[in-house]
């Protein structure tokens, strides 16, 4: 999952915080550019209100295909990405399968 400049994020960008302090409730997060402090796959990212599952695996991944997602350790549907609106603090996972043998 590619880092992209804060510029070309659109509702997510990188956050200059530590995971470790979003996960620990120590951030306000409400103050970090009027966004919410999250984490994906272990890294800080600052997404606007609003944002989704979707919105953050459209701009993670090149294809949704393969790909499952896990908010707060509880697997979200595919059907429910659309509808799913991350949250300050969220813990999310990003998998892609993969085949092998």
């Amino acid at each position: 999952m590619g880092d992209r400049p804060p510029q070309d994020a659109g509702p997510i960008a990188a956050g200059p915080i530590a995971a470790g302090q979003i996960a620990a409730g120590q951030i306000d997060t409400g103050q970090i550019d009027a966004g919410l402090g999250i984490v994906v796959n272990g890294a800080a990212r600052v997404v606007a209100p609003g944002a989704t599952v979707a919105d953050l695996v459209s701009w993670s991944c090149t294809s949704p295909d393969g790909i499952a997602v896990a908010r707060n350790r509880e697997v979200v549907p595919r059907s429910e990405w659309p509808s799913t609106t991350l949250s300050a603090r969220d813990v999310v996972e990003i998998v892609t399968a993969a085949a092998g043998g």
